[in-house]
């Protein structure tokens, strides 16, 4: 376990559940910036799994890593599709197998994309789902990127700089080739070019692992660095240009969102900051936190017969207190016993021994601890 990732799960989730469910729809920005945190931790985390498992056995078990991802990420999406769409029946309304098949098997950024582009919507509280489809293609290429470059830490870090270098390259040539793009969200829910959200997470996990660059970890984790990224990355959401914010500002962010993370993570610049990451109540919202992004979607369409008979104040109230509700009996009604069913596939594995979590990271002082 990684101290205060969980709080910084919590205060992304939390950010997305301010922005879709009780800001307006102009600080839309209060979301992104919930997701933007999220693709950077996945790509830290998972990234750090890849080189603590292959430190452990001398290889990267490919089928316990694909049969983990799904073990944790299907159970909970399968049980809200089933109840979302036998609503949607029971109510007489149509279904789209279309969308229903984007979602299981992960191109729903696309074709949500593609909707906005055409002037569709889809019927059903999937919406939200989309940066879910983003992640699995990192987790479908990222382990076999890392068994290609035979888990060198430095290859590593060269692939995450292309990527990031051919994410920005890939928006601005699109914004040339389809003028007027940079107006729809074609480029903000594209996984190739929101890949460097992601990448960005890697490329500190590969740092961590070079000892010679422990020095830029180092700096990147003080309370100037720190500084500097927060009020970088708060400044980016005041340029209101569509074309800035399709193109450059998704690498100013996630360069900003790096030293924000080391610093939680190796160091302590604000200790109170760190103290509050690491409070129960916090660190249990991070822990059900996927629960929270997949379910708050469908509060309004579960019940907006009665929710918008209410005070303003109070639906809104409700919104939050129900998505809160539904996420902790997804979480420990599904997602805990799915973790037991994962450790299982884990150890059943060729290999699974050495498919663990990454070990706790202690603190900058000690630069051994960020490579063992």
């Amino acid at each position: 376990m990684i101290p205060s990732l969980d709080g910084l799960r919590a205060g992304s989730v939390m950010l997305v559940l301010l922005g879709h469910l009780i800001l307006p729809t102009s600080m839309i920005g209060i979301s992104a910036l919930g997701l933007d945190v999220f693709f950077l931790v996945s790509g830290f985390l998972i990234t750090r799994l890849f080189f603590a498992e292959a430190r452990e056995s001398g290889h990267l078990n490919l089928r316990a890593f694909y049969l983990r991802r799904i073990v944790r990420l299907y159970p909970v999406l399968l049980v809200y599709l089933a109840i979302v769409l036998t609503v949607q029946v029971a109510r007489g309304g149509d279904i789209n197998a279309l969308e229903v098949s984007s979602v299981l098997f992960y191109f729903w950024n696309y074709l949500t994309a593609h909707q906005e582009i055409v002037g569709e919507s889809s019927i059903l509280p999937i919406g939200v789902l989309w940066s879910l489809s983003v992640e699995e293609h990192f987790y479908l290429l990222a382990p076999l990127a890392f068994i290609c470059l035979r888990w060198s830490p430095l290859a590593m870090l060269r692939a995450t700089l292309a990527v990031c270098a051919a994410a920005l390259l890939l928006r601005y040539l699109y914004c040339f080739i389809w003028p007027g793009i940079e107006r729809t969200l074609w480029i903000y829910r594209h996984s190739e070019t929101r890949a460097d959200s992601i990448a960005f997470g890697a490329m500190l996990a590969c740092l961590v692992q070079i000892e010679s660059y422990h020095y830029i970890v180092k700096i990147l984790a003080s309370r100037t660095a720190f500084l500097i990224g927060t009020i970088v990355l708060l400044s980016s959401y005041a340029v209101r240009d569509p074309y800035f914010q399709n193109t450059l500002r998704f690498t100013i962010q996630g360069l900003a969102l790096i030293p924000v993370l080391c610093g939680v993570v190796f160091g302590q610049p604000f200790p109170v900051i760190n103290s509050l990451l690491n409070q129960f109540i916090v660190r249990w919202i991070g822990q059900v936190s996927y629960s929270l992004y997949v379910w708050h979607g469908g509060v309004i369409f579960l019940f907006s017969a009665w929710l918008f008979q209410l005070p303003n104040f109070l639906n809104l109230f409700l919104q939050l207190a129900l998505t809160f509700v539904f996420a902790a009996c997804s979480y420990y009604v599904i997602e805990r016993p799915a973790l037991k069913l994962r450790k299982l596939v884990t150890t059943s594995a060729p290999g699974g021994k050495a498919a663990t979590a990454a070990p706790e990271l202690s603190d900058l002082t000690s630069p051994k601890s960020m490579v063992r």
